[in-house]
């Protein structure tokens, strides 16, 4: 019997509800959806989540609310065996500029309740992390941490489909194809 084998696991997170759309909280959400035009995304009710799978790679938008995606993470995880080290997960981070991206690996939640989450089912914080900077530098360049739940300005949206999604895209293909760490050090130092 031939088995699906998945390589990677690919999460982005978010809030479920048209209310929590455009919301920083829902960056990965936004993200994956401008880096996977165009597609069905399929249900999956025992997980929790919205999936789409892609030689080896699933990506998935779990639809609980935040401070619960580790339940459709460990359920995936659980699902093809896969090793923390293989999932990779999007958020957004109040602690980095907006436009600002850092890729993380074996590090505490900072605060994040979707991470948290993800480590409680997981019990290991050694996933990937793809940080996604949500905040702005004020008049007094000073870093102004925004309200999560808030939403996005059409400009912010055309920023993060216009920029920040294809260089997140690039920043999976170089984890997948490079490693995590030649990654780090393409990326973080930007």
């Amino acid at each position: 019997m031939w088995y699906y084998k998945l390589m990677i696991l690919i999460v982005g997170l978010g809030n479920p509800g048209i209310e929590y759309k455009n919301t920083r909280h829902n960056i990965g959400w936004i993200i994956l959806d401008n880096i996977l035009k165009n597609i069905n995304w399929e249900k999956s009710s025992k997980g929790k989540l919205l999936y789409h799978r892609d030689d080896g790679i699933e990506y998935i938008k779990p639809q609980t609310f935040m401070n619960e995606s580790g339940l459709s993470v460990s359920y995936i995880q659980k699902k093809y065996e896969l090793n923390s080290q293989d999932i990779i997960v999007i958020h957004d981070d109040i602690d980095l500029l907006f436009n600002q991206i850092k890729i993380s690996y074996d590090r505490g939640d900072g605060g994040h309740n979707g991470i948290k989450s993800i480590m409680n089912h997981l019990k290991s914080q050694s996933f990937i992390r793809i940080r996604v900077g949500v905040s702005i530098l004020d008049e007094n360049n000073i870093l102004r941490k925004p309200d999560v739940l808030g939403a996005f300005s059409k400009n912010d949206l055309e920023i993060i489909k216009e920029k920040i999604s294809p260089n997140i895209h690039e920043v999976i293909q170089s984890i997948i194809l490079e490693g995590k760490e030649i990654a780090m050090n393409k990326f973080n130092s930007k």
